[in-house]
């Protein structure tokens, strides 16, 4: 199997480790950075009943590459969608043209983490939460008023791949190529470090799935992700 099938539980085993909780069967990262968690195996009962011990009834988390029968009848399934995940390296890499870097571009702190958390609740790139920023470089553009109106950023990281992840733009500020600046500047980074990049595309978000293919993006695996919570 690729490490990329199961992204989420190879990056809470190796690199992301430190900063998750759980067993060899089920991980899940800090609460306070993201709801994501994983299984070793969503076809095996025995992980779920793993994964239950480490969040506990009723906390909602997000397993990526869900098995088509899992979760199993003790859980709730808030929501369920099918993702492309699409992968970069340097060869397919496109810089975009007039890729100059926007004036109000800088680095996303912890200090930003609040700000990011309200921005993703208007524009609903995925989870967003207070610490989210301390597992990658996250950038973001602001307005005038010093407002944050876009950002990106690495999330999941595992041993030669790191995720691009919290890509979006405040509903004010679209048409203005901000994400596609935004992304193309983390997989840059991404790549000159040596790592591919990856991320995942909702089925149907063909907008966002064509700025991808700009910058070189290419589908590498289609599965499920699902929110779910242990009742």
């Amino acid at each position: 199997m690729h490490p990329l099938d199961n992204p989420a539980w190879n990056a809470l085993t190796t690199l992301q480790r430190s900063v998750s909780s759980g067993n060899e069967l089920a991980r899940r990262f800090e609460p306070s950075i993201s709801p994501i968690a994983a299984v070793m195996n969503s076809a095996d009962p025995a992980c779920w009943s793993a994964l239950a011990e480490v969040v506990g009834a009723g906390s909602l988390v997000g397993v990526f590459a869900i098995d088509k029968d899992a979760p199993p009848e003790d859980w709730t399934v808030d929501w369920r969608y099918t993702f492309a995940q699409m992968t970069c390296t340097r060869a397919s890499f496109k810089a975009p043209a007039r890729a100059a870097a926007h004036p109000s571009m800088r680095v996303l702190t912890l200090a930003d983490g609040n700000a990011m958390v309200e921005l993703a609740a208007l524009a609903q790139p995925g989870p967003m939460e207070a610490r989210t920023v301390t597992l990658g470089r996250y950038l973001g553009i602001f307005d005038d008023d010093d407002k944050l109106i876009a950002m990106a950023g690495e999330r999941m990281r595992l041993d030669g791949a790191t995720e691009v992840s919290g890509v979006c733009t405040h509903p004010e500020h679209r048409g203005k190529r901000y994400a596609q600046l935004l992304s193309a500047a983390i997989t840059e980074t991404i790549l000159e470090r040596g790592d591919t990049a990856f991320l995942h595309v909702r089925d149907g978000n063909t907008g966002a799935a064509s700025v991808y293919e700009k910058l070189g993006f290419g589908v590498r695996a289609v599965f499920d992700i699902a929110a779910v919570t242990k009742r």
